[in-house]
């Protein structure tokens, strides 16, 4: 008996200790099981995020159990929960490296070097409002323009416009020191002077337009007068008479705008007529913004004048542009030395048009009007 008790105590030991041996592993499995379940993020500083789980995630943002979120170009890699793995690695290598160097560029200023990623994204975020869709929108905006296509450039401006309209804010914050610069009220903005100059592109942006503006409640006259021009640029004769006829404003910009544009068909139809003539007596009257843009249609009026000192005087009225404004409307002073030069050409007078032609080459190189006479040179024989 007493051995059998022995035994007997020594079998009780044992059975406690087993039970208690596969609860500990029960528990670290557990314990491992939870481990294996949290995901793992590393970003692109090389941190890492643990103990947290994707919740949910698409175009704009990754929101984590803990309620806080990350943005695609953050994440270097992750892992997840199966389920979302193969969803989430797809929208990563969809938009991360293209955001990243978006904000990249945007933070030194390199605005032509950040269009092919914002073209990337384009048809991506062209109907969301976050803060990432207005950063593609604002990049494609500046990298159009700084490449010279304004006509796509004033459609992801007035997507912008559109965009901080809705949530009524008037600045998203962007990496880097630039700010879009507009009236709220009109959205118009100093970025782009509503003249146009490519006509197929001015054709295929026009559509584009019109549906951002239809889809705009109260729309600004600003707006209107985008519309307009951009219409007119494309030959669209029939909305340009629409638009206009229909523009009415007390700001005395929209006005002087209006005013301007009268006089601009005038001069593309060929005519000298009252409109044009008004303008040329009292443009000096007009303010800082629309001043440059009257003087312009002015001087590309009096270009078409069979007397020599008109012609003299339209010539010094659109050098004066660049001289003036190069810097505050750099393709309205490409698209003055561009019409100046081709003036002089035609004066014979050689040593003036390759004068101006430098300039514009060299100041102004990535303008429209710039691609205009390089596409000239290199299909000469």
């Amino acid at each position: 008996m007493k051995r059998n008790g022995l035994v007997s105590g020594h079998r009780a030991t044992l059975s406690v200790t087993s039970l208690s041996a596969v609860s500990f592993c029960v528990a670290f499995g557990v314990a491992l099981s939870s481990a294996d379940a949290a995901d793992r993020i590393i970003l692109r500083n090389l941190k890492v995020i643990t103990g947290k789980t994707v919740v949910s995630f698409n175009e704009d943002r990754i929101r984590l159990s803990d309620s806080s979120s990350l943005e695609w170009h953050e994440i270097e890699r992750a892992k997840i929960a199966e389920s979302q793995q193969a969803a989430f690695d797809k929208l990563l290598a969809a938009l991360g490296n293209d955001l990243y160097r978006i904000r990249q560029r945007l933070s030194v200023g390199d605005y032509a070097g950040l269009l092919p990623h914002a073209e990337a994204l384009a048809e991506r975020y062209a109907t969301r409002t976050s803060d990432t869709a207005y950063m593609v929108e604002q990049a494609l905006m500046w990298g159009r323009l700084a490449t010279g296509n304004r006509e796509q450039a004033l459609v992801a401006y007035l997507r912008c416009y559109s965009i901080l309209r809705t949530r009524g804010v008037i600045k998203i914050d962007l990496p880097g020191d630039r700010l879009l610069e507009f009236d709220p009220k009109t959205a118009l903005t100093p970025e782009l002077v509503p003249i146009w100059f490519d006509q197929e592109s001015a054709k295929a942006e026009l559509p584009k337009v019109y549906d951002i503006l239809r889809a705009m409640k109260a729309r600004p006259t600003g707006a209107y007068v985008y519309l307009g021009t951009l219409a007119l640029a494309a030959g669209n004769e029939k909305t340009v008479s629409a638009v206009m006829g229909a523009l009415r404003s007390d700001v005395p910009t929209i006005s002087e705008l209006k005013r301007i544009i009268d006089a601009q068909r005038e001069v593309l139809a060929g005519e000298s007529g009252a409109r044009i003539k008004a303008l040329g007596s009292d443009w000096t009257n007009f303010g800082p913004s629309t001043g440059p843009l009257a003087l312009y249609w002015v001087g590309r009026d009096m270009l078409k004048s069979d007397d020599d000192e008109t012609q003299r005087q339209g010539l010094l009225y659109l050098l004066r542009i660049p001289a003036l404004y190069g810097t505050s409307q750099p393709d309205l002073a490409a698209a003055s030395l561009y019409e100046s030069m081709r003036v002089l050409e035609e004066h014979k007078d050689v040593s003036g048009s390759v004068t101006v032609r430098r300039e514009l080459l060299a100041e102004y190189g990535n303008s429209y009007h710039a691609k205009l006479v390089n596409n000239a040179e290199s299909s000469s024989p």
